[in-house]
């Protein structure tokens, strides 16, 4: 019998893939601690009795593990180095596990600094897979860091998901989530494209989507796609392949104008990570191209996010 105390938990960023990941762990017994800097995020989470931390500093304290969900580098470092950040705890907890998805570069020198200040351990884990994956625990997590700290870290990400991959140092885990982000974004404009294809010489999209389904055409974009048409939804990746099906036509959609910040920053990511090794990305240029088409569109504002990594 395994007489050690059980790690406490905590969970920083309920957004959308964020809280369904948090409400995994509390699902699974994990009892997690959570905080989001919109306190209405963590209302849903309070209803079912899930301790909700007054900051950032209030979490760690009462945590060895605390994981953090955030949309960019910016909040990260807010969250972490903050006037009542993780630095403040009373008491620094073990290890920071996050999942945001920020350059390898800022992930090396937040870890440093973490360490530098309280003593923590650093693991850059982010995800792919979207709420859906979140709510399922079917995420894929690609982690960088040391093996020690993978080790302790595993039982609270095997909770959201079903592939978990230690890719080497800290960083590593950073370096895959942007390969994973070129796949996806080209696929997701290559799609697009087809579909423009098949619409202009007769056959409907949904159709063509159906009839690749088990080929090697097929992907997880376009099984989201079927599975989104079926359920007749708006938005998301769905969404996102009709908007270039219309930019291929000669169609700017209005209502994607400041929506798609995500896009350009895990592109300007992974731009710079292949820029630093000499490596030519044409064709993730050509989706950049395209996505500040529609983001910039009568709104040269940076706004939220549709897509879902």
């Amino acid at each position: 019998m395994d007489s050690r105390p059980a790690l406490r938990v905590g969970f920083i960023g309920l957004g959308d893939i964020g809280a369904p990941m948090a409400m995994r762990l509390h699902e699974v017994g994990l009892a997690p601690v959570v905080w989001n800097r919109s306190p209405a995020r963590s209302a849903p989470f309070a209803e079912r009795g899930v301790p909700v931390a007054a900051s950032a500093a209030d979490l760690a304290e009462r945590c060895d593990i605390v994981c953090l969900c955030l949309l960019s580098a910016e909040a990260v470092e807010d969250v972490v180095f903050g006037t009542a950040g993780i630095v403040k705890a009373g008491a620094a907890p073990r290890l920071v596990i996050d999942h945001s998805t920020i350059s390898p570069d800022q992930t090396r020198a937040f870890a440093d600094r973490l360490q530098a200040a309280i003593g923590t351990a650093w693991l850059d884990a982010p995800v792919s897979g979207g709420p859906a994956g979140a709510r399922a625990g079917t995420l894929a997590v690609m982690v960088g860091g040391r093996q020690a700290d993978f080790d302790l870290a595993a039982p609270v990400i095997q909770s959201f998901a079903n592939r978990v991959t230690l890719m080497g140092d800290l960083g590593a885990g950073q370096l895959a989530k942007a390969c994973n982000q070129i796949i996806g974004f080209i696929t997701t404009a290559a799609i697009a494209e087809a579909f423009c294809t098949a619409k202009a010489a007769g056959v409907a999209p949904a159709l063509l989507a159906e009839a690749l389904a088990g080929g090697f055409a097929d992907s997880t974009i376009l099984r989201e796609f079927r599975r989104a048409t079926a359920a007749n939804e708006a938005g998301g990746l769905k969404g996102l392949i009709e908007a270039y099906m219309d930019l291929g036509n000669g169609h700017v959609r209005s209502d994607y104008a400041g929506k798609i910040g995500i896009l350009h920053k895990d592109i300007a990511i992974a731009a710079a990570i292949a820029r630093g090794h000499g490596t030519p990305i044409p064709l993730l240029h050509q989706v950049e191209t395209m996505g500040r088409i529609l983001h910039y569109q009568q709104h040269p504002g940076d706004g939220g996010s549709t897509l879902e990594s």
